[in-house]
């Protein structure tokens, strides 16, 4: 059971190591209450570039709500599930510009930017108009439970598949017992 749990957080650490330390899943945080907002799962699509996808709210606030203000495509899609960012293009290790993001709160769409910290456990996000300094940043944090959250259902697993085999044994004592 713990090589098989040993095993399951080695793949997954590898397959992250592999990867940009842009991809994967990052807390936003409100720049009004400083509060965490969303988890967004950032990846690189089929044309290599990256984009972003808000895949749960955290507040209890935002439960529910569409995109009411936003334009076109994305007029009242819910904003849970929504590709915000998109367009994305590698500039460098942890580095992507030339893209553009989704605001669903006020539904503008600006040119945006990324950048990972050196720990990898933070990304500079930054929205403007025109030239990159005329706009706004946010600090994102990475969002480590899907990999507790899968290192626990493989525990849970091997749990439950111990108790499976181990029933029958039992039955078998009690009945040999009994006869």
């Amino acid at each position: 059971m713990k090589k098989s749990i040993s095993a399951l957080a080695f793949s997954l650490l590898s397959s992250v190591a592999m990867a940009d330390p842009a991809v994967g899943q990052w807390v936003t945080i409100d720049d009004e209450d400083g509060s965490q907002a969303s988890v967004v799962d950032i990846n690189i699509n089929e044309e290599g570039k990256l984009q972003g996808t808000i895949v749960k709210l955290l507040r209890e606030k935002d439960q529910g709500k569409s995109c009411e203000k936003c334009p076109d495509d994305f007029k009242d899609q819910p904003v849970e599930g929504l590709t915000f960012m998109w367009g994305l293009e590698k500039e460098g290790e942890g580095e992507w510009e030339s893209g553009r993001i989704l605001d669903p709160k006020s539904g503008s769409i600006y040119k945006s930017q990324l950048e990972v910290a050196e720990d990898g456990q933070s990304l500079s996000v930054r929205g403007y108009i025109g030239v990159s300094w005329i706009g706004r940043s946010q600090k994102w944090l990475r969002y480590e439970a899907p990999i507790a959250e899968a290192a626990a259902e493989a525990v849970s697993a091997d749990s439950s598949a111990e108790t499976a085999e181990a029933a029958p044994a039992e039955a078998t004592a009690e009945t040999a017992a009994a006869e």
